[in-house]
């Protein structure tokens, strides 16, 4: 899954963008016909737990927080969901049709750049989430 060292920490990074790591948490943690969605605490700790099992993704911080683990990068990318109006709510998370599309996009552009990496990571989050997935 991964595929690039940093020189200065010795750490692996994937090449995978941040930005289509949050999407597809969002889009795995999201659910569907309910009213209510994720909470950014919910989708920062599925990306932290990521990172405990080894996966790295450049720029993408935590900080604890009683409980679990928050990102800033989530609330970010949120914040532009919103802005765009492809979300009507903060916390939590409530996406509109054409927000859950705009994740799908992102998803589809990052499989064109990076295909396996993405379904490593979509699976990874499966397991995350207690989910099986199909090979």
């Amino acid at each position: 899954m991964v595929t690039a060292v940093d020189p200065d920490t010795n750490r692996v990074y994937s090449s995978v963008d941040k930005a289509s790591a949050i999407a597809a948490v969002l889009l795995r943690t999201a659910k569907p016909g309910e009213h209510t969605g994720p909470y950014i605490r919910e989708v920062s700790g599925v990306l932290y737990e990521l990172r405990q099992r080894g996966l790295r993704l450049r720029n993408l911080g935590f900080r604890a927080i009683p409980g679990g683990y928050y990102s800033e990068d989530v609330e970010m990318f949120l914040g532009h969901l919103l802005s765009l109006g492809y979300a009507t709510q903060r916390s939590p998370i409530k996406l509109t049709p054409e927000g859950q599309q705009f994740c799908m996009e992102i998803l589809d552009e990052e499989a064109n750049a990076n295909g396996r990496e993405l379904a490593n990571l979509e699976k990874a989050v499966d397991e995350v989430l207690g989910r099986t997935t199909s090979p």
